[in-house]
């Protein structure tokens, strides 16, 4: 249907609760790895099925796992209906996963107001529930600019900004990147700031960033190591940041089989 450029309509009707379940977690399952779907044909279907008010009813009726599917499948059926109230409700449940399943919706059905729901947002965004919201971003329907994320005192807007960077590869945030690891008092936000600039390939050895590396554990020291590593970053840059001890794993790896690097003038830089 949504490959045709009429409507038609579908034989037999989702007349039962079945049925109707069957075709919203069909939508759900295109729309969730798609693109640039035709939303009229989206709305004229949910009208004319009422998919969203059955949705709703469920939502209402339903408890645990089960209600918070629900409420994941309403964020790819399009409504018109007050839905965004009820929305917001679950949003500050104590559940975390019914709390992230309904700001994916509110994010999918009014992004407009995606910045405030993300900055009003009771629980701490995981690496899970960040990839759900690019994944939005990748469909076309989430425009959201990553500057102001990454300046934000928000924590959510920080690490879904930096996300944003890391997975669209805009190396022109470099800057903002660096300030990040040199004024953030937040270790979890240094750290995904640290582990960007490494997906990125920009240098980690100015001043600067070496102060701040030297007052993390030496656990996460000697694990950036290894990673930067893999990355393939060279001996000689990994030597302007760690000390001999810190590197000797990664020297070992490097001139071994088991790592083929090739030279690249931005990792090696």
């Amino acid at each position: 249907m949504l490959c045709n450029e009429e409507f038609s309509p579908i034989t037999p009707s989702p007349d039962t609760r079945r049925h109707r379940i069957t075709l919203i977690e069909a939508l759900h399952i295109v729309l969730s790895h798609t693109y640039g779907a035709d939303l009229n044909i989206l709305h004229e279907l949910v009208c004319r099925y009422d998919l969203d008010g059955f949705l709703l009813r469920q939502i209402r009726h339903s408890r645990g796992l089960r209600q918070t599917h629900f409420i994941l499948l309403l964020s790819t059926t399009p409504s018109n209906k007050p839905v965004i109230p009820l929305l917001n409700r679950y949003c500050h449940s104590k559940n975390c996963e019914k709390s992230v399943a309904a700001l994916i919706a509110i994010l999918a059905l009014r992004p407009s107001t995606a910045i405030s729901a993300i900055a009003l947002f009771p629980h701490r965004l995981r690496a899970l529930d960040i990839s759900r919201i690019i994944t939005l971003l990748r469909r076309g329907i989430l425009p959201i600019a990553y500057e102001p994320l990454l300046t934000s005192d928000n924590t959510n807007l920080r690490m879904l900004g930096l996300a944003i960077v890391r997975n669209f590869g805009i190396e022109i945030a470099d800057k903002e990147l660096q300030n990040i690891v040199v004024a953030s008092s937040d270790e979890m936000v240094v750290r995904e700031a640290l582990h960007t600039l490494s997906v990125l390939g920009r240098p980690l050895g100015r001043a600067k960033i070496r102060i701040r590396l030297s007052t993390m554990e030496a656990s996460y020291r000697r694990e950036l190591c290894r990673h930067l590593t893999r990355e393939g970053y060279s001996l000689a840059a990994l030597r302007t940041i760690f000390s001999p001890a810190e590197i000797a794993h990664s020297a070992t790896l490097l001139k071994s089989y088991k790592r083929n690097l090739e030279w690249h003038p931005t990792l090696n830089t």
